[in-house]
């Protein structure tokens, strides 16, 4: 049965006993007959008018009901619609509240599920293509010396083909363990310890020494205040630096500049890292954190390397409690900057 039904039958059963016990009370005090049934008479009216008013008041509150049997219907239909339209009683009221923030949190978790799902896809297919182009043409070399295509003297030449797609798939799975680690970790404690900004730059720096030297760049470093220092994790930070440094040589030409600034401000250390490159689109700038993502549609490995770089990066900053801030202009180069509290 339903709630309405139950009331309603204790509605009836009540009255009837309120009926009997005061038809038998005006037997027991000797009152004459007219008067006992004008007195159970008035209590009858008085019945009826009681329950038509309370039932009346249980309108609304079999309206609420209704309204939260559909507010649960639609949302194992995942429809998360938030619309709180129940005044009273102030309980129901209060369900319906904690109702719409159940269904707008579960509409946000499906939508990052779907977007997780859609990002997962993306990521197979790319690593179908980055995995798939070295092995390509590590096979199709292979072949060509075993089938006596290529010459012997013509061995070392593609034996060196072979031995940079392999390092090519060898960074690629290492980049990938690395992130996958990096994300485990996420939670647990980072060992601090002193940095001084200074040697960490010149540290960093030095990966790219050579190249520097290659390709005729001048290297700006710069620490303000001169002797400022961290505690913090040296080797996220130095890890986040050198992904930064990285992208910065690779999209930026050669003979161009790269300046790298410390500074410890408001209890926060920003280091940044300017180029002048080819900068980024702003309709891209929210997506090149992600995992994979490159900004050259042709994927061009000569620079764009495995987009995995950036993740890294911006992993370890939100590990750190804190973020990676970028100001680009399209065609005139890139500042990215890790901001961290000390």
């Amino acid at each position: 049965m339903k709630l309405r039904d139950y009331i309603v039958i204790g509605y009836i059963l009540s009255f009837l006993i309120t009926i009997t016990a005061v038809f038998w009370a005006s037997n027991q005090m000797l009152i004459e007959k007219k008067d006992t049934y004008f007195i159970v008479a008035i209590t009858i009216v008085g019945g009826l008018i009681g329950a038509t008013i309370s039932l009346i008041l249980f309108k609304g509150v079999f309206k609420s009901l209704n309204i939260l049997k559909e507010k649960t219907i639609n949302i194992g239909e995942r429809k998360f619609d938030v619309k709180n339209e129940i005044i009273s009683p102030v309980e129901f009221r209060d369900l319906s509240i904690a109702f719409d923030d159940m269904a707008k949190h579960l509409k946000e978790s499906f939508l990052s599920l779907e977007e997780s799902e859609k990002e997962k896809s993306l990521m197979i297919a790319q690593l179908s293509h980055d995995i798939k182009t070295p092995i390509t043409s590590i096979q199709s070399t292979a072949e060509g010396i075993l089938d006596g295509v290529i010459e012997k003297d013509e061995y070392k030449y593609y034996l060196e083909t072979i031995r940079r797609q392999t390092t090519r798939l060898n960074k690629l799975v290492e980049e990938l363990n690395y992130l996958t680690l990096s994300v485990k970790e996420t939670n647990s404690a980072d060992k601090k310890e002193t940095i001084f900004l200074d040697k960490l730059l010149i540290d960093c720096m030095s990966e790219f020494k050579l190249r520097a030297e290659k390709e005729k760049r001048d290297i700006f470093i710069k620490v303000v205040p001169e002797n400022a220092k961290i505690e913090s994790n040296y080797n996220k930070i130095q890890r986040i630096i050198v992904n930064l440094l990285g992208n910065a040589f690779k999209y930026s030409p050669s003979g161009t500049k790269i300046e790298i600034v410390a500074e410890i401000k408001d209890n926060k250390l920003y280091i940044s890292i300017i180029d002048e490159g080819c900068g980024i689109k702003k309709e891209e700038i929210d997506n090149i954190f992600k995992r994979l993502y490159r900004v050259e549609a042709s994927r061009n490995m000569k620079t764009g390397g495995y987009g995995l770089g950036l993740a890294i990066a911006k992993q370890l900053a939100v590990q750190l409690n804190g973020d990676i801030l970028v100001e680009s202009e399209y065609g005139k180069g890139s500042k990215f900057t890790l901001k961290i509290d000390c």
